[in-house]
Order: C-alpha cells, then structure tokens, then sequence
C-alpha cells in the first residue's frame, strides 16, 4: 500500500510539473556521440561505528570502525534536462570489528579469555539523484549525488562460543561527491562507451548515516566511503 502511495505522489509530481522541466526517457542519451546512461555500479571502502549512545560496543571494541565494504547498483528511471538522471539504487555491504568479552557486560569491562568478533551487514534502498549537468554541459568533472532511503543492517556477534544474531531498520541518507575521468582522455572514453557501454568511470567520497536503531544499536549517524565507479 505505501509501495502504491509513493508512486501516484511520484506520478502527481511528475505530472503538474511544467513542461520544459519534465524529465525525458532516459533511453535518451544526455550528450550527442554517446550511448544513453541507464545504471551505475560502484564500490567502496570506509569506516563505520555503531554510535547510538549504548557504551556496550565501547566497552568490547574499543578501536572498532570497520572496515566497511559497501558495493552499490543504481537503476536510472529518467533524466531531468540540465540536472541528471534520477531513479532508485540498492547498497548491499560488510563491516567487522574484533574484540575481547567482557566478564560483566553490564559495567566497567573487565576484559575475559574470550575474544569478540562483530559482524554488520548493511542492506540499504534508495531514491537518487545523481546531478552531472557539470560533467556533460561545462569542462568541469564533478558530479553530485543525493540520496535517502530505508536501511537495514543484520548483524552477527560472537563471544567465545556464544552467538547471536539479528537485524534492524530505519532511514538512512547520503550525499556523494565524484571525479569522473573522462576529460583525462575523451576520445579513448567514447570509444569505451561504442564497444562496451560504458560511459565513464569515476572516483567518488561519501558521507552517510543510518538511524537503523529501532531493534539493536547498529546504526551510525555519520560515516563514510570511498572507492570507484562506472556508468553504462
């Protein structure tokens, strides 16, 4: 039911919006010389500490910020005219933290024989808009990314031979900026784009959060990642 709310909002929207800001067909290719953009695949590494005000995660990984993998499929549903194509993204990734049990996890931790590890596996759903007017209109390489949606993290720990496990949800945001690499040399990137459809690549630096608290403490408010990228 809000599956079906969302859409007729996005279709009210779309359709009451003037006629030159209409978005068009993104089978259409934004640049003349180029195959049209339809998807995006990135991957990236960063850091990611679950900070909801709990201190048990403290108290057992005391350095723990990861690392976080996090690998990204983006599906363009239309582009707006001198903004950037926008549509809906899935983020699927992997963070592990290794630590000592504690003999009383309710108080000061007095560190055990037993060694922790934590494990995060973060499955997020978004709604992007990717804004490249920059990129394909002017000389100027970077493009901007704004993305909101609903996450949701499972987790696994483990302490000596116990182990537990679970998940939790809520929203989460980002806002990414990129290089694109095309400029370095155009002329070899169309052609790249002729034979295998891809037309660029880029690197890129996110900053995100995640409220994903509503079950157990795993969400951060404010962490990052960076890697590389590819448009086709």
């Amino acid at each position: 039911m809000k599956g079906l709310a969302s859409a007729l909002v996005l279709a009210a929207v779309l359709g009451l919006a003037p006629h030159y800001a209409h978005a068009q067909a993104i089978g259409e290719a934004d640049k003349e010389g180029w195959t049209p953009e339809g998807f995006l695949l990135s991957f990236g590494v960063g850091a990611y500490r679950p900070d909801p005000g709990s201190q048990a995660f403290d108290r057992s990984y005391p350095s723990g910020n990861g690392p976080l993998l996090l690998g990204e499929f983006d599906f363009f549903l239309y582009r707006i005219p001198f903004l950037g194509p926008m549509g809906i993204g899935v983020a699927g990734g992997w963070a592990n933290y290794k630590g000592t049990g504690c003999l009383d996890p309710s108080g000061p931790c007095v560190p055990s024989n037993d060694s922790a590890k934590f494990s995060l596996f973060p499955l997020n759903a978004m709604f992007v808009l990717r804004i490249d007017a920059l990129a394909r209109k002017t000389p100027v390489p970077f493009v901007f990314t704004g993305k909101v949606g609903y996450n949701t993290v499972f987790f696994k720990e483990e302490v000596g031979s116990g182990k537990s496990s679970g998940r939790s949800h809520g929203f989460g945001w980002a806002a990414q900026i990129a290089l694109e690499l095309n400029f370095i040399n155009e002329r070899r990137a169309n052609a790249l784009d002729q034979d295998w459809g891809i037309n660029s690549s880029f690197f890129f630096f996110e900053l995100a959060g995640s409220d994903t608290n509503n079950r157990a403490p795993v969400g951060d408010k404010f962490y990052f990642t960076g890697g590389v990228g590819l448009t086709f």
